[in-house]
């Protein structure tokens, strides 16, 4: 009886030992449960969080896609009309030209005309095809030797002839020179660098009534050469320069605006800027005239 007592109570206490365990590995079962179901309920969480985010990427880019196209349907119309103005006069000039009873006055004034728009139209295709070569990534540098002061004259010389085609010849026009030398050069790569100072320079006349545009360079310490454009034109406040900085953006958009452009002028020298390693910015205020500035790395000819 003894025995079987003492068998009856090993057995009781294998019994509880094997509960035990059980109930321990039950536990740790359920511990391990609630875990990963509090992993599963945060990844979910972070799962709703990305869903929400990406629905609201894919809201913007339908907008961003929608105000692209909107912008090119824009850009597309204007460049239709800037296009057809230069050609319209050409074509036009040119039959009275022909006429064989024209006073020779008048012929040297129509002929004078074509050319301006001749200048025009090649200029808008120059935009076309310089915008055409970021938009594909071949645009590329090629360092050279520009005469400096000579770029000045160069773009002095154009603006005086180009405000009297315009109806703005009381408008004076100015160059800082930093550097007198007459035979002062640098390396860079001289047609962007003469495009985006083109670009500043039409901007200033196109905005620009009377006064004066002064076109410089000055030095900096951080071996810079700063060129720079100032007119006391119309002016605009500073937070509307990245609108103007923007392909295709003009500040005025409305079918009704005073000024012409296809948009792509301040734009084109900005990425001319970027590429020759350089940036371009402004300082500007409402009927108070602007500086564009275009800095560019002070890089010596040997």
């Amino acid at each position: 009886m003894i025995g079987i007592e003492v068998l009856a109570t090993f057995s009781l206490v294998i019994l509880c030992v094997v509960v035990f365990v059980l109930l321990i590995q039950s536990k740790q079962k359920l511990a391990i449960a609630q875990n990963n179901c509090a992993l599963l309920k945060e990844e979910n969480e972070q799962l709703a969080d990305e869903i929400d985010r990406v629905k609201k990427e894919l809201q913007l880019i339908r907008v961003q896609a929608g105000e692209s196209d909107r912008l090119k349907s824009a850009f597309l119309s204007n460049m239709s009309h800037e296009l057809r103005t230069p050609l319209h006069a050409i074509m036009g000039f040119a039959g009275l030209i022909a006429n064989p009873t024209m006073p020779e006055e008048d012929k040297v004034t129509y002929a004078n005309i074509i050319n301006h728009s001749i200048d025009s139209l090649l200029e808008i295709i120059n935009d076309i095809f310089d915008i055409a070569q970021f938009e594909s990534g071949v645009t590329g540098v090629e360092m050279v030797s520009l005469n400096v002061n000579e770029l000045l004259n160069s773009l002095q010389t154009w603006l005086n002839i180009e405000k009297t085609n315009v109806g703005k010849s009381d408008i004076v026009v100015k160059t800082n020179k930093a550097n007198s030398d007459r035979n002062f050069c640098i390396q860079t790569d001289a047609y962007k660098l003469r495009r985006a100072m083109n670009h500043l320079v039409c901007n200033a006349l196109k905005y620009s009534n009377d006064g004066f545009i002064e076109i410089g360079y000055t030095f900096s310490a951080d071996n810079k050469i700063n060129f720079y454009v100032k007119d006391d034109g119309i002016g605009f406040e500073n937070d509307k320069l990245e609108v103007m900085l923007s392909q295709f953006r003009q500040i005025d958009e409305t079918p009704t605006r005073q000024y012409g452009g296809l948009g792509l002028g301040l734009t084109l020298a900005q990425k001319f800027a970027t590429l020759l390693e350089g940036n371009l910015w402004a300082e500007s205020k409402e009927k108070n005239g602007s500086t564009f500035y275009l800095s560019i790395p002070y890089v010596k000819t040997i």
